[in-house]
């Protein structure tokens, strides 16, 4: 929600949590993308270019799966 929100009291305007609930669950999600990308990403022998060609690839993800209008 914070993308589509922009802020964390945009989020909680929207959810009815506290700031503290907001903050605290940001902290857990990007703990557990840490562990997630360091268990995926590990032990890769890659050039920039390899790189650069991934994050091109999830950008693109993102703009196929957001919902349409």
């Amino acid at each position: 929600m914070i993308p589509e929100k922009g802020s964390i009291r945009g989020v909680v305007r929207a959810t009815g949590h506290s700031k503290n609930t907001i903050c605290r669950w940001l902290k857990i999600a990007g703990t557990h993308s840490k562990e997630i990308t360091a268990y995926f990403l590990r032990d890769l022998d890659l050039k920039r270019v390899e790189v650069d060609e991934i994050w091109s690839y999830i950008k693109k993800q993102k703009k196929c799966n957001r919902r349409r209008p």
